[in-house]
């Protein structure tokens, strides 16, 4: 195959639309849980305390396709792993800000290994990171971080709940997606679990690192965007998410520039909130690409919810695109010593070292 082919043929991953089991039900109740928590913050008149109660609702993603009381009680897991790392990461801002890196590479190694331990499919290990970082980034004062916690909890039971009725709703109401069987859980191996996430751990960390010594900013969403693109399960995977990524992000920051421009009413905002994440949400699974142009004003706005509607859109989006396409980049650099032998076997030490596994003779 040519070099002319090749380009030809990733481009044609790059913008494939896939096939998806996904049924409409799923990202419906993903935007009735957003829905239902800005609703009620805009009733009490705090609206970014409801962006900070919707890292919680980011639980019900990892609902799965098997009996009720296996789902609710996956997501019950994953929501306290997710108030968990956001408190972990409220807890960084005690320490030097040049020492952030190493709680949150731990919650990003740590939480890769539960996941591939106990066999949680997608999204994985990313939103653990996702709510770790962006406590340590959420600028609040000290006296707030109690508060703050409470706000992503609340968050994580309206998502137990919209997990509940949607369960309910494809089960009993539209048979749509009945439940399968619980899966067993096997032993993946410890290369998998243990040597894979002490890399992907390392690259967060230096991604966290790398933007404080640049002091570049926003760089939160390098690590981020690290995070994301080291989710891929071949090295091809891996490439073609990067790319679709960066496109998607630079579709999708000219989009959030123009939405940042605009001035909305509190439910007007609550209705765009909904609409993006349900479109982001059905499109994920199709084209990472295409998902990416709606999710970038959603997690900007997410992530922006301290100094709400403050800062200039310009120097919001500009910081952005810089920041995912390094954090891509490094994110590429990650996958590749994962499935290069003669790269991770430097890092296979280490974690044997780590984890006290004898060498076999």
């Amino acid at each position: 195959m040519n070099k002319i082919e090749m380009l030809k043929q990733h481009f044609k991953e790059i913008a494939k639309l896939n096939s998806s089991e996904q049924v409409w039900q799923m990202p419906f109740f993903a935007a009735l849980g957003v829905g239902i928590v800005l609703g009620f913050s805009v009733f009490f008149g705090k609206l970014n305390y409801g962006l900070i109660a919707m890292i919680g609702a980011l639980s019900f993603l990892y609902v799965p396709n098997t009996p009720l009381y296996h789902r609710m009680a996956v997501v019950m897991c994953c929501s306290f792993g997710i108030v968990s790392s956001f408190f972990l990461g409220i807890l960084t801002h005690f320490l030097p800000s040049v020492f952030a890196f190493i709680p949150i590479g731990l919650v990003a190694m740590g939480s890769s290994i539960l996941i591939r331990y106990y066999n949680i499919g997608a999204p994985g290990y990313f939103f653990f990171v996702f709510s770790c970082v962006l406590g340590a980034y959420s600028p609040f004062e000290a006296k707030d971080f109690i508060f703050l916690v409470g706000l992503v909890f609340l968050g994580a039971m309206v998502a137990n709940l919209m997990a509940f009725l949607y369960s309910i709703v494809v089960i009993y109401g539209f048979k749509n997606a009945l439940p399968s069987e619980i899966p067993p859980r096997e032993y993946i191996g410890f290369d998998a679990v243990f040597v894979d996430s002490l890399i992907m751990g390392s690259f967060v960390a230096f991604s966290i690192f790398l933007g404080t010594f640049l002091e570049l900013e926003r760089s939160y969403w390098i690590a981020i965007s690290c995070t994301a693109i080291m989710q891929g399960v071949t090295l091809n995977s891996i490439w073609i998410k990067q790319i679709q990524r960066i496109i998607g992000t630079a579709l999708g920051v000219c989009f959030a520039w123009w939405l940042l421009s605009k001035q909305f009413h509190s439910i007007e905002l609550v209705l765009l909130m909904m609409s993006l994440f349900f479109i982001g949400q059905f499109l994920v699974n199709r084209n990472y690409a295409l998902a990416m142009i709606f999710f970038t004003p959603y997690a900007t706005y997410l992530s922006e919810a301290a100094n709400f509607m403050s800062e200039n859109a310009n120097t919001l989006i500009l910081a952005r695109l810089v920041d995912v396409v390094i954090g891509s980049i490094l994110g590429l650099l990650g996958g590749f010593v994962i499935y290069k032998p003669y790269l991770r076997v430097h890092f296979e030490r280490i974690a044997k070292y780590i984890f006290r596994i004898k060498r076999k003779a």
